[in-house]
Formats: structure tokens, sequence, C-alpha cells
């Protein structure tokens, strides 16, 4: 009877070993997702795709995440998180969102893209995914210091690695929309300012807007009528910038700068090595008179007449002349070819051409030239179909055959200002900053 009573309870025991090991085994992290846009967001998933934790990693985020998120499936966090950015403005139908994306675990970073593609294309969001492969010890490091996720650092990098004069601390608080038009632009703004295009802008203040007549949402206004307003069609040619050409899918350039130039001997200066070669000492004369004046221990007596042989006044006979030797000016010095210097010798200057010329960085050099290889990321094409025409950057198209009446809404009258909502905000600008 005991024996079947030990067997039962070690039976016991094993399936409550078992049961614990598997609970503990399936609620480890096995999957770690970082989402960047502006907020920073780290999720963590166990081994059944159910979230374990999920983390703001900058103040943005904390407006995003909610407290509710925890012991959810990644599709149902995707859906909420995607609420809450267009709720919160960082999202909406009229605008490309910018994401960088990293996933280490179970969950590849393709089938991730995948499942928050699909989710923003639920929800009329147009989206740009830009995933990061692999992060390095010190992209953790940074990402603790700025208060985002190692990926966005690496990302970070990449800009640098074209573009010399930025530093992370530039660049780690601006959202990924503006680091990515920095990467192709080159220019970026100062930490308070947004860049756009050519311009930096910053919010001065908001205003009450007006009333008057708009174009209903889904419109835009040309030639004073209300067009249909339709996103383009996104074809498979890729394109690039200006100055760039499209070499193996990626847009490629080659910048030409003069190389820097280097001297062995002597001291570079305007396109030359300079250096100076001694000729001999300088010659020491009287500047005023120096035919009739009389030098001696570098000074300069002018002469007097003698009278009756001698002089006057205690003046001093030197020379067939009368000298006084309380009366004189100090000798100067001169060079019959060369030049002067403090040392009282000459010299002569000698150019020539430099002795080396190099380039910084990953330049390479040809010559006196040092060729840059820029490359960036290509785009895909964009079109606007039949009877309709492009606006703004080729991205949105007007349908001409689809028109309507305006209605009552809310403008900006003034320069710089931009509507929100019913009200005005009012932006100062400055040219962006270029590499």
């Amino acid at each position: 009877m005991k024996k079947i009573i030990m067997i039962s309870i070690i039976v016991v025991l094993i399936l409550v070993i078992g049961i614990v090991s598997f609970i503990l085994f399936n609620s480890r992290t096995a999957t770690t997702i970082t989402l960047d846009i502006n907020p920073s967001i780290e999720i963590n998933l166990t081994r059944n795709e159910k979230v374990k934790s999920i983390v703001a990693l900058n103040e943005d985020a904390k407006e995003i995440i909610g407290d509710n998120l925890k012991g959810k499936s990644l599709d149902d966090t995707l859906n909420i998180i995607t609420d809450n950015l267009i709720e919160k403005g960082y999202a909406n139908e009229d605008e490309l969102l910018e994401i960088v994306l990293y996933s280490k675990g179970n969950i590849s970073n393709k089938k991730l893209e995948t499942k928050l593609k699909e989710t923003l294309e639920k929800k009329q969001i147009s989206s740009n995914i830009i995933t990061i492969d692999k992060i390095s010890k010190e992209d953790e490091e940074f990402a603790k210091k700025y208060n985002v996720s190692p990926a966005k650092i690496s990302y970070i990098k990449t800009i640098i690695q074209e573009n010399k004069n930025f530093n992370l601390e530039d660049l780690a608080s601006k959202p990924v929309s503006e680091l990515k038009e920095t990467k192709e632009t080159g220019k970026y703004c100062d930490e308070d300012y947004t860049l756009e295009g050519d311009w930096c802008l910053k919010e001065k203040e908001r205003i009450s807007a007006t009333s008057g007549e708009v174009c209903p949402r889904g419109y835009a206004e040309h030639e004073g009528k209300c067009y249909e307003e339709i996103k383009a069609i996104e074809n498979k040619n890729y394109i690039c910038n200006d100055g760039f050409k499209l070499v193996d899918n990626k847009c490629v350039m080659n910048e030409v700068i003069d190389a820097f130039e280097k001297c062995n001997s002597g001291d570079y200066d305007n396109g030359y090595c300079v250096r100076k070669e001694l000729i001999g000492n300088a010659e020491e004369y009287c500047r005023l008179t120096p035919a009739t004046d009389i030098l001696m221990n570098h000074k300069c007596y002018g002469p007097k007449p003698t009278i009756n042989g001698g002089c006057l006044n205690g003046d001093k006979l030197m020379n067939g002349g009368c000298v006084d030797m309380n009366s004189y000016y100090a000798s100067d010095y001169r060079c019959k070819s060369g030049d002067l210097e403090s040392d009282h010798k000459c010299y002569k200057t000698i150019k020539s051409s430099p002795d080396l010329y190099y380039c910084e960085g990953n330049a390479k050099l040809e010559g006196t030239k040092c060729i840059i290889n820029r490359i960036e990321d290509p785009r895909k094409e964009m079109t606007c179909p039949n009877g309709t025409i492009p606006i703004d950057d080729g991205s949105r198209c007007l349908n001409l055959n689809k028109t309507i009446a305006k209605e009552s809404g809310f403008i900006c009258e003034g320069e710089n200002s931009r509507l929100k909502g019913n009200q005005c905000i009012i932006y100062e600008m400055k040219e962006a900053k270029n590499n």
C-alpha cells in the first residue's frame, strides 16, 4: 500500500514539474521586436506569440502602447498600436509612414514586415518599412544613451557613413521620416526643427483659423476648382534622385572633389609647397642719407663740416667730418635679392608642386581628384492614371473628370502657416544644413 502511495506521489510530482516547466518554457521571451517611427517601441513575445512585455523607449511611445497589451496576440497588438498612432496623429491616410523594424528570435523580419504592412493597409495607411538585419553591442549602448532602439541607431549609422559631418547626437531624436529624407538629400536641421525639403520648420505659435470656402476631404484645389485626389500608382521601375544612376537596384553617384595635398618639405600654401633657402647675411645701412651718413655700432650719425680742421662743441672728428655723438638714429638692414627675415638674414622663396595627394574616408584617389562613391536606396516610380495629373512630389494625382463644390471650412491666411483642426500653426523657417 505504501509503495502504491509513493508511486502516486512521484507521478504527481512529475506531472507538476512538467506542467510548471511547460508554462515557464512558453512564457520565456522568444522574440524581441522594435518599431521606430518617432515613438520607439520594444515588444517582447513568448513562444506562442503573446505579449510578455512592451516597453516605451522614449516619451512619445508612452501614449502609444497603453497599459492593456500584456498577454495579447501579436496581431491584436499591432492593430492597437496602429490605431493609437492614427489617433495621436503619427499616421494618416495622406502621408507615407516611415518605420524602422527589427526582429530578433522566432519571428523573422520578413514575416513581421508582412504582418505590419497588412495591418497598416487595412487602415488605409501607406508605409515604407526599413528592416535592420543586425545590431551590434555599440548600437545597444548608444540606444540606451539616446532613448531609442538599437535598430534606429544602426540605421542612423548608415546615414553618417554617407554624410561624414553628421553625428548621432544630431539625428537620434529625429523621426524616421526625417532621417530618410536626410539620407536621401544630405540635409538636416537642428534639434528643435523639422526637415521638409530644403527647409527647417519650427512651430512659433498657434492662432485660430478663419472661416472660408475649402475643398472637402479627399479633394484638392487646382485652378480654382476642387478635383478628386487619388494616390499615384507605384510601378515596378526604380528611380533615383538627380545625379544618381541605378546600378544593381542601388542608386550610385560618383562625386569628384579636389584631393588634399601634402608637402614633404616646406609648408603648403595655395596649391604649392613653399620653403625658404638662406642666401646670406643682410646688408646693414643708413636709410635716411646712406651716401653721407656714418655707420658705427648699428647707429647712423649725420656728418658736419669742419672749421679750421677741427670740430666745435665737443663733436668728434670722424672720416673727415665732424659727428655729434648725441644725435643718431638706428641703422637698418636690406637684401640685394631675396626676402629679409627678422634674424637679419636673406632668404629666397622656392615654390614647388605638392609631393603627395590623398583622400579622406572611403574616397578613392585618381590623380589629383578624390572619387566619392555615394549609394542610396532607390524608390519606386510613381505614375498617374489617364485623365489625372500629378501634384506635389508626384505621389498624388488629381482626377480632372471628378469635381465637387467647395464647402465651409477653415483656412490659414498667414505666411508659413499650416492648418491643423481649427487652428493655424505658424512656423519659423530657415534653410536646411548641408552635410
